[in-house]
């Protein structure tokens, strides 16, 4: 399977690895508008071509090409690449305007092309674990979730205001609540309201939006969303209460910890949930140190997953692991937090 990826920033590796990694594939070439880049990514992962554009690409007749630059250029790109007749990864948010998402996926069907959107935390062990306790229907019924990330922008050196998510109509804060809404949209189904306050202080300089919460109502329950880029710890927090349990993912330290209603005197029970709770946790430190003592983690993500399962869906003839419908919705959640103006006619309303 030969691949093309278009794109060579921080996010590239991570791709670069999973292709890597994946028996019978081969990168073919790579593009991004700043030449020297894409050369030590050949360099680094051996890969023959670099191009500026993406026309020279789709002539190696790649089977999938990545889309991995800024969201306001992915129709465009993901566009071209399903009418050359290749499959496409693109890397979320799927796009800035809801339109752009659609005009992406009427190409993709009348090509006969798969689109799957990197929406890669489906893939993260723990919350795939939380995940298969809800399918198996030991935590019951889903009722409510809460999603939270903070992250810390002053303490983080990579970002500034040259830094691509500064364009998104929510900079930063929209590129990390892409992953919240993508998983709430999981677990509830789509949205069918949106409510949202956000705040800018200016301690940050340059960011658009500094801290946000939202309000979902999906298909199946409730969801809270919320981003801080000035909350300290870095913590990335996903409460799901069930009609049996709650569920704490904790995907900073990747830990899941489960609350249960235990069958004793309400006195009683108080000690032995903090006793159940400390031995999850030790049980769980242990097996996180032996997986890394064993290189078993991932550390994309769960990028590398969800790349590896869309292949498999390619060579099964199956549909994309990621429903491109999720990434239209997710960008509608999106907008509603940080809504925008309808863009000029162009590219989405034409497509």
């Amino acid at each position: 399977m030969k691949i093309g990826i278009v794109g060579c920033g921080t996010i590239s590796g991570h791709h670069l690895r999973a292709v890597s990694d994946y028996p019978g594939s081969e990168i073919v070439g790579l593009v991004d508008s700043d030449g020297a880049r894409a050369r030590a990514q050949a360099e680094r992962f051996a890969v023959p071509h670099t191009f500026d554009k993406l026309a020279p690409l789709l002539a190696l007749e790649p089977d999938v090409v990545h889309v991995l630059t800024p969201p306001d250029s992915h129709a465009r790109l993901v566009i071209e690449a399903l009418e050359a007749g290749s499959h496409v990864y693109v890397e979320k948010p799927m796009a800035v305007t809801v339109r752009d998402c659609e005009a992406m996926i009427r190409t993709a069907a009348r090509a006969n092309r798969q689109l799957c959107v990197g929406h890669c935390w489906h893939y993260i062990p723990v919350i795939a674990r939380a995940q298969s306790l809800i399918a198996s229907g030991a935590a019951g019924e889903i009722l409510q979730v809460a999603a939270s990330f903070n992250y810390d922008v002053l303490r983080n050196p990579t970002f500034g205001t040259a830094h691509w998510s500064n364009e998104l109509p929510g900079g930063l804060a929209e590129d990390l609540a892409v992953h919240l809404a993508s998983v709430l949209i999981w677990l509830l189904g789509a949205p069918r309201r949106t409510s949202a306050i956000s705040r800018s202080t200016g301690q940050v300089p340059g960011a658009k939006c500094e801290d946000v919460r939202a309000l979902l109502e999906g298909e199946r329950g409730l969801g809270t969303l919320s981003v801080s880029l000035r909350g300290r710890p870095d913590t990335i927090l996903i409460d799901i209460w069930c009609t049996r349990m709650l569920l704490r993912v904790n995907v900073s330290s990747m830990s899941l910890m489960i609350y249960r209603q235990l069958s004793v005197p309400q006195k009683l029970a108080r000690g032995l949930t903090n006793l159940d709770l400390a031995a999850q946790l030790v049980s769980g430190t242990v097996s996180a140190a032996w997986n890394l003592l064993r290189k078993k983690v991932d550390g994309s993500y769960g990028i590398a997953p969800c790349i590896h399962a869309f292949y498999a869906a390619l060579a099964a003839g199956a549909p994309a692991p990621i429903d491109p419908r999720e990434g239209v919705q997710a960008v509608e959640v999106l907008r509603e937090l940080w809504p925008v103006a309808d863009l000029p006619a162009g590219l989405a309303a034409s497509g």
